[in-house]
Order: structure tokens, then C-alpha cells, then sequence
């Protein structure tokens, strides 16, 4: 009986470190290497707002938020607030891999820190830091349910759009002049996920960048569906606009620039693909 008792406080010990050790831990591989995380963080730091819609998704609250004053604010997606950040004693922060590769040495001198691609991301760029956002916050089933879900709206489209082989081009009009996502783009790889052939390619695996365009170009392109952001409406008057193919069929739609360019997330496409089912006529005939 006395063995028994000497043995007691050893084998608490054991069992506190257990507790504490890489058994509670998760490894989670990112862009910038793996990284050790509590196997349910508590208390999440994010550096892009991108972001924002997995973790609400997941039911999580950040302790601190780049560009967001209602969430511990940690400074701007650009410039973090490191001291503010660090007071607020993360368990798990949420870097973006380019914008804070910088900083990546010092964000984990602060806590577990994983970095994941938001702000030149494209469809499956957002798809795959989702599911790992997922996995590092113990959470796992939620985000394979919404894809689930979307995959069934991008064959529904497909299906009612009858969108396959049909060429579509977003334009954005700045200050006169305008310019036109290229197929690396976020929004651009989602359509052709719907069926659609996107209107300008480029090297795979470059960074996204506009293309700044002028009316010959445009009708060289000739795109069976336009995509406008914004309201400019100047460069409509133009006789070579006219000539469009898109044009004279009736395929030109106004988009909201902030729904098609700056969610780059599930929940972002989504919205996307709500607003493409709004906009576009099942079946509407192309010559």
C-alpha cells in the first residue's frame, strides 16, 4: 500500500504531461511549413479578413482581426499590430502567406501560427485554406458539407445556364479606361467551374493581375458573355462596343464589384453563383 502511494504523485506527473503534450496538439501543414496547434483554439487571431467567413462558419469569434475595429483590432491585413496582437494572448493565429511571409518568425514567437493563401487566391486556393483553417480548429465535417453544397449549385448551374463551351470575360471600368480579370483570378476560376470557358488565358500558376484592354482588343476577344463591374459606362460609347458579340445577343450583366472580387471564400462563391443564377436566363440562346 505504501509502493502504492509513492507511486501516486509520479503517475500525476505523467498524467499532466500527457495532457499537455503533442497527443493535444494538432499538426498542421500551410504554405510557410507545419505548425503544432492546440487541438481546439480558444482564442484566434486572423491577419485577412478573407478569412472571417471560414471562422464564422466554424462558430468561431476572433480575439483579434486585421481591418476590423469590432474584433480586437490588430492593425491593417498590410501592417498587423504585433504588440496589440501579443496582449491579446492568441492560442492560433491566421497569417496570409503573402502578404505576412515577412513576419512569419516573429507571429510565431507569439503563438502557433499557420499561413494560408487569401489575397491573390483562387477557387481552390480558398478551398484548401478553408479545410485547413477547419482542421486546425479541431472542426472538421463543416466546410466538406458546404462543398458538398456547391458542388450541387455548380452542377445545377451548369444544367440551367447550359453554359458549356460559352466564353464569359469580367471588365472592371476605372477612370475611363478599363481593364479585365484575367483566368487566374478567383472569380474567374469559379466560372469555369460553372461550365463556362474563360475569355482570357494566361501562364497557369502566375499571379493574378488586370489586364488593361482597349476596344480592338476586346472585340479580338470577342466573349460570348461580359461580366461589368461597377458603374462607368463611358466606354459603352464607343462603335466597336456594339460590335460585340455579347452586345448585339443581350449577354452583357452588371455585377457588384465587391460581391465578384473581394470574398474569396466558400461563402464568396456562393454569392457569386447566387448572383450568376439571378442574372443569367436558364438557357438563353447563344449565336
Amino acid at each position: 500500500m505504501k509502493r502504492f502511494s509513492m507511486l501516486m504523485p509520479i503517475l500525476a506527473v505523467l498524467f499532466i504531461s500527457a495532457c499537455s503534450g503533442p497527443e493535444h496538439e494538432t499538426a498542421i501543414r500551410h504554405d510557410l511549413g507545419t505548425s503544432h496547434v492546440p487541438a481546439h483554439p480558444q482564442r484566434v487571431a486572423v491577419l485577412n479578413p478573407g478569412f472571417n467567413d471560414t471562422l464564422h462558419d466554424l462558430g468561431i469569434k476572433p480575439v483579434a482581426a486585421a481591418d476590423n475595429r469590432s474584433a480586437g483590432n490588430a492593425g491593417t491585413r498590410s501592417h498587423p499590430d504585433l504588440k496589440k496582437i501579443a496582449s491579446l494572448k492568441p492560442d492560433l493565429i491566421i497569417a496570409d502567406s503573402d502578404l505576412h511571409g515577412g513576419i512569419y518568425d516573429k507571429l510565431t514567437e507569439i503563438a502557433p501560427t499557420i499561413a494560408l493563401k487569401n489575397e491573390d487566391a483562387d477557387y481552390q486556393d480558398a478551398v484548401d485554406a478553408a479545410l485547413t483553417i477547419e482542421k486546425a480548429a479541431g472542426k472538421e465535417g463543416i466546410i466538406e458539407k458546404q462543398l458538398s453544397a456547391q458542388e450541387e449549385k455548380l452542377n445545377d448551374i451548369k444544367r440551367k445556364l447550359d453554359a458549356e463551351g460559352a466564353s464569359i470575360l469580367i471588365m472592371n471600368a476605372v477612370n475611363g479606361s478599363f481593364f479585365v480579370k484575367d483566368d487566374q483570378f478567383f472569380t474567374s476560376r469559379l466560372l469555369t467551374l460553372a461550365g463556362f470557358t474563360y475569355a482570357v488565358q494566361t501562364a497557369s500558376g502566375g499571379k493574378s493581375e488586370p489586364i488593361k484592354m482597349t476596344h480592338g482588343k476586346l472585340l479580338h476577344i470577342d466573349p460570348d458573355y461580359i461580366v461589368l463591374l461597377g458603374g462607368e459606362k463611358e466606354f459603352e460609347k464607343n462603335p466597336i462596343w456594339k460590335q460585340l458579340k455579347a452586345v448585339k445577343n443581350g449577354h452583357v450583366y452588371r455585377a457588384d464589384r465587391a460581391v465578384w472580387t473581394e470574398r474569396r471564400s466558400i461563402d464568396g462563391a456562393d454569392a457569386i453563383l447566387h448572383d450568376l443564377q439571378e442574372k443569367m436566363p436558364a438557357k438563353k440562346a447563344r449565336h
